[in-house]
């Protein structure tokens, strides 16, 4: 859905009233703009020294798979959300349709909590990767590998606000406490 829009297409959609996209596809495409620097930058640092290019290159290809998984967590996002959307809209006239309504509100609460943790975790794997292969750049391109830092953080808090956000509607504690335990391990 995102992965070919417009950049401007997307913020305009994004600047609509439409509820999708929303925080959780931006959280996404802020992780996937964090990746690309990060690839930028090994992919500059490995073009100045083959032994460089060498060490870079698994993490050059790691570095293009988490962007793209990125850009598929925005379209993700959308669709979980739009979902529950979908399950507002069901039925309420009788008890039983009220019952279904209810239920399936929470399911699409879980799955528009599931995508954004599931962000979240990959953003700290990434993170972990990157802290791993770059102790230091080249003054040069610092600031760039900075700034892809800076928007894969801004991608973890955005997919953390969302994930916050929707287990203030959910009953369900044991999948609560779950979510709750693994942004806990993603913090640490």
């Amino acid at each position: 859905m995102y992965k070919n829009q417009s950049l401007d297409g997307f913020l305009t959609e994004l600047s609509s009233r439409n509820p999708t996209p929303g925080g959780g596809s931006a959280a996404g495409l802020a992780a996937a703009m964090g990746a690309a620097l990060v690839e930028m930058v090994a992919n500059v640092v490995g073009a100045r020294d083959e032994v460089e290019k060498s060490r870079l290159a698994l993490f050059v290809e790691g570095c293009e798979a988490s962007r793209a998984e990125f850009v598929a967590m925005m379209d993700q996002d959308s669709a979980a959300f739009d979902s529950y959307m979908t399950a507002m809209k069901l039925p309420k006239t009788t008890d039983d349709k009220k019952l279904v309504r209810r239920g399936a509100m929470q399911d699409a609460l879980k799955g528009s909590t599931r995508v954004p943790l599931a962000l979240a975790v990959r953003v700290c794997d990434f993170a972990e990767l990157l802290v791993a292969m770059f102790c230091d750049a080249p003054k040069d391109i610092a600031s760039d590998l900075y700034v892809g830092a800076a928007m894969l953080e801004a991608a973890f808090a955005g997919a953390i606000a969302n994930v916050y956000v929707n287990l203030a509607y959910l009953r369900d504690p044991v999948f609560k406490d779950e979510t709750r335990v693994t942004v806990q391990q993603c913090q640490t």
